[in-house]
């Protein structure tokens, strides 16, 4: 049975993208955002993602969605800190998210920000919600990553690391994303 995508029925438990918004894209360090930290960036969309038009000020008839009908928020990230769960809890409740919305955050290195809404989808999918929000938020201003390792080393034990059979590869993983893509 070759069933495309198009021959395939709706199913309730089906999970949509029905909005669908970015902040700009500027240069690290330079750029018009560069003096915002990752957390008033995702702020900003959260608040804009819930309202049929992000252009027009908050007001009960622009909500696409009441914050109350959030269930779930996954946040992709790769650079933070280890305080940026806490950092992303404030921005979603800036944004009049309830307290009783549970947020996550994810990391799966370039495709954070794509692994956060395959995360809500699934928890669609399966009924453990209804509505989600999936997101990725970066600040190569705030999080440069040629200074990842500088401040957040990883915690290994380097000689095990360093002299291992596969070594090199083992290694490699301190290659800067910038440099892999």
């Amino acid at each position: 049975l070759n069933q495309t995508m198009a021959d395939k029925s709706p199913h309730p438990r089906d999970a949509v993208i029905v909005q669908a918004i970015r902040t700009p894209l500027c240069r690290a360090r330079k750029g018009g955002l560069a003096q915002h930290p990752p957390a008033t960036l995702l702020s900003t969309v959260l608040s804009g993602v819930l309202l049929k038009d992000p252009t027009q000020p908050n007001s009960d008839d622009n909500f696409l969605l009441s914050p109350s009908a959030i269930q779930d928020i996954c946040i992709g990230n790769v650079l933070s800190p280890p305080t940026s769960a806490v950092s992303f809890r404030m921005a979603a409740l800036s944004a009049n998210i309830p307290h009783t919305t549970s947020l996550s955050t994810t990391n799966r290195q370039c495709s954070s920000g794509l692994q956060a809404v395959a995360n809500i989808a699934h928890a669609i999918r399966c009924g453990s919600i209804n509505v989600g929000i999936g997101a990725g938020v970066e600040s190569m201003s705030a999080n440069p990553m040629h200074e990842l390792y500088e401040k957040f080393p990883p915690e290994v034990d380097w000689d095990t690391m360093q002299n291992c059979e596969n070594s090199q590869e083992v290694m490699d993983c301190l290659i800067p994303m910038g440099v892999t893509s």
